[in-house]
């Protein structure tokens, strides 16, 4: 993997003697949320606040369909530790929002949905997909097979557990996923997730090999990241949605980087989203200061659009930010409390 190098500034000493010139280069000290620029600008009062050990938490400016927030708060862990959670993503993410979730195995099986359960309200209104008018973000052919399945009883689930498996398959093997057709305009994805990416500056100047591996329909691996798939059903108002995510964690190895970066790439979700990024990171703390973990997270929405466009944004943005606090600062409770729990091995009869 490349590895890139923030250049800072060097103060420069100058001893003179009568016959020699000595130059002592002491470097200036690292700012551990560089990274993050632009997207991010942290501010003496947010360190202020942080120092004293509360979260902070901003919006992003974006322009419409996309909303943008980033948070953070001092954590009492390291990068082992992050690491650690984040293969126990059951475990890390399991809050009131979170009704379901489970991690793929490699390679993705049926089973692994076993724990995913339609609602009376998704089942009818699956049933009732037509193109151009329907409540879940499906395909026409996807809507099709429901349809199908809805005639005989107890098939719509499983169906649409195999709909959910088809895309994850397709997503690894390299074909696209979509286009979604609950709507009268057609929309694919990979292409709204690649215009998430290049509205994150942070990753593709500072971490342009990371960023690229995340961009397009294929899934593409990378020397040093781990990675993972999970389906999660989430309810944040309005109809739970049903997501999959690919995660990708990189270990920084330059002293400028954070410890430790997470992305997780939204592969596709039933409800409301049409894209999303997310990068969590665990930095270094500066000396006297703890280390510091960070949310940031873009995503493009179907309901920012029309006349009350902005209105429905100040609303979003407004929630976002009162809550990004409040998640971060249970995530930091469930890091601090120790490794995550083992997973339990039944023996063989």
């Amino acid at each position: 993997m490349r590895t890139y190098h923030f250049i800072s500034a060097i103060s420069v000493v100058v001893l003179l003697t009568p016959m020699t010139f000595r130059v002592l280069a002491t470097p200036s000290p690292i700012d551990p949320f560089a990274f993050f620029q632009p997207s991010v600008t942290i501010t003496a009062d947010d360190r202020s606040r942080m120092d004293e050990g509360d979260p902070v938490a901003h919006v992003i400016a974006s322009k419409d369909p996309e909303v943008g927030v980033w948070a953070a708060v001092p954590v009492n862990i390291d990068g082992d530790r992050l690491i650690a959670w984040m293969r126990r993503i059951e475990d890390l993410k399991k809050s009131s929002y979170v009704q379901a979730i489970g991690r793929f195995s490699n390679p993705p099986r049926l089973d692994d949905l076993a724990d995913l359960s339609l609602d009376e309200e998704d089942t009818s209104d699956l049933a009732a997909c037509r193109p151009a008018h329907c409540d879940f973000k499906l395909s026409a052919a996807e809507m099709t097979a429901l349809q199908q399945a809805a005639r005989q009883p107890g098939a719509l689930q499983q169906r649409f557990h195999q709909i959910v498996l088809d895309r994850v398959n397709a997503y690894l093997s390299g074909n696209r996923i979509g286009p979604y057709a609950d709507t009268a305009s057609e929309v694919w994805p990979g292409q709204e997730f690649d215009r998430l990416l290049d509205h994150s500056p942070f990753l593709t100047m500072h971490a342009s090999s990371f960023a690229e591996s995340l961009r397009g329909e294929r899934r593409a691996s990378m020397p040093g990241v781990e990675s993972f798939l999970y389906w999660s059903k989430e309810s944040l108002g309005g109809k739970p949605t049903i997501s999959v995510t690919d995660v990708r964690i990189l270990r920084g190895g330059d002293p400028s980087w954070p410890d430790v970066v997470v992305a997780g790439k939204q592969i596709f979700a039933t409800h409301y989203v049409n894209a999303s990024l997310g990068v969590t990171a665990l930095v270094r703390g500066e000396p006297g200061r703890s280390n510091c973990l960070i949310y940031v997270n873009r995503s493009r929405l179907d309901m920012l659009h029309g006349t009350f466009a902005g209105i429905v944004r100040w609303f979003m943005q407004r929630r976002l930010r009162a809550e990004a606090g409040s998640v971060l600062q249970g995530l930091r409770r469930r890091l601090e409390s120790g490794e995550p729990p083992r997973i339990a091995v039944t023996a063989s009869p």
